[in-house]
């Protein structure tokens, strides 16, 4: 008879132990469930609360209008040198000369802001002659510039280094930038 017992005991407290998790498991789910819906109402009440402030603004900004129409607008301060789109030519430098999947591969960057105009390279032999010569446009970026590029076939050349000479030419300023290349 106490073995009947034992074994009831436990199958109650197995009944039990299950119930218990399923209220911890509904408590939890409950939770989470409450916190998503919640963040999703404190943001709609935050949109509400920036409108009103915005139109505040508005009708503060109505008021001052004629004070802010005098305010000009101050010129931006160069801090690090002169400004390179004042001079009176073209500088840049070659980011990358080099070999890259049996392609040659030459990337230029101009220091000033240009919205038109061409590079002219020109690739020497150790006897400064012209072995080879491409054009390409220059395409403007948020404060400089750059020439679109030049991807040259590998095989056109033999081992070696060679210098290049890539002229930038717009309508009002010129310049050259020189570098080289080994192969």
């Amino acid at each position: 008879m106490t073995v009947r017992r034992k074994k009831r005991g436990r199958k109650y407290i197995s009944w039990i132990i299950i119930l218990i998790l399923l209220i911890v498991a509904g408590i939890i789910v409950y939770l989470v469930w409450n916190n998503y819906f919640n963040e999703e109402k404190k943001d709609e009440n935050d949109k509400q609360e920036l409108s009103v402030v915005i139109e505040e603004k508005d009708i503060i900004g109505e008021e001052n209008k004629k004070e802010e129409q005098k305010v000009e607008k101050e010129e931006v301060v160069q801090y690090d040198g002169k400004n390179p789109n004042m001079t009176s030519g073209l500088t840049g430098v070659i980011t990358y000369a080099g070999v890259v999947s049996e392609k040659i591969v030459i990337r230029v960057n101009i220091n000033q802001y240009l919205s038109d105009g061409k590079c002219v390279l020109k690739i020497l032999n150790g006897k400064d002659e012209i072995i080879y010569s491409d054009e390409a446009k220059i395409v403007s970026s948020a404060s400089t510039s750059t020439c679109e590029g030049f991807d040259i076939l590998k095989a056109e050349f033999e081992e070696g280094t060679y210098s290049i000479i890539v002229d930038l030419n717009t309508n009002e300023k010129k310049g050259t930038i020189s570098g080289e290349v080994t192969i």
